[in-house]
């Protein structure tokens, strides 16, 4: 068997409807429908039952498709959690070399500071998820603290190099340059996390009403 089409139909239904749960992140959504019809190709072949007993067998061990789309989101999120916090402190970095370089006369201030404390809160509760192996529903509780404190150090950051950008024409091209590259990123970044994040709280609100 070589496509998804050759899987017994429980098995097909099973993953369309995996698929459409997860569709805010379509590139996501065809990695996870491809590991798990891995799955269901394994049991067709190992069975000694029909292909749609051995699919609905497979199904039954994975249980709804909303809930195993649920928890494959919270995994989702906190990878971009995860890559949000690297870039935000690539930024921080890029910053405190600036102004020790003599890019600019302009260091952020409070706004870089608190960048920095909500970046810390966001790397300790990621840590703790890591830790303590949380998944699931588990995971998706935990991850409200680091979510907020990602979005704050983003938001701070945002604050910062907008205030540098009107308030310190004598900083060098060069860093206005970076300035308006990392608000861009910044703004994207904060509201791609901001719907990916309404998205999987809106999937298990779903499973939690089931």
């Amino acid at each position: 068997m070589s496509t998804l089409t050759e899987l017994p139909e429980p098995a097909q239904r099973y993953l369309l409807e995996l698929k459409h749960e997860l569709s805010f992140e379509q590139k996501y959504a065809d990695n996870i429908c491809l590991e798990i019809s891995e799955h269901f190709y394994e049991a067709v072949e190992c069975s000694h039952d029909t292909p749609e007993k051995a699919a609905l067998r497979v199904t039954q061990r994975f249980g709804s498709p909303q809930n195993l789309a649920a928890e494959f989101a919270v995994v989702l999120i906190t990878r971009k959690l995860r890559n949000t916090l690297f870039i935000n402190l690539g930024i921080i970095i890029a910053i405190v070399f600036a102004v020790f370089t003599c890019l600019t006369n302009h260091h952020g201030g409070p706004a870089v500071i608190t960048a920095a404390l909500s970046g810390c809160v966001t790397w300790a509760g990621l840590l703790a998820i890591h830790r303590n192996q949380l998944e699931g529903v588990r995971l998706y509780h935990w991850l409200c603290t680091p979510m907020i404190a990602c979005q704050t150090t983003s938001c701070a950051l945002l604050l910062a190099l907008l205030w540098n950008i009107f308030s310190s024409p004598n900083s060098s091209l060069y860093y206005h340059s970076f300035e308006s590259a990392a608000v861009v990123i910044l703004a994207a970044r904060m509201l791609h996390l901001k719907l990916r994040s309404r998205s999987m709280c809106a999937l298990w609100k779903k499973t939690a009403q089931h």
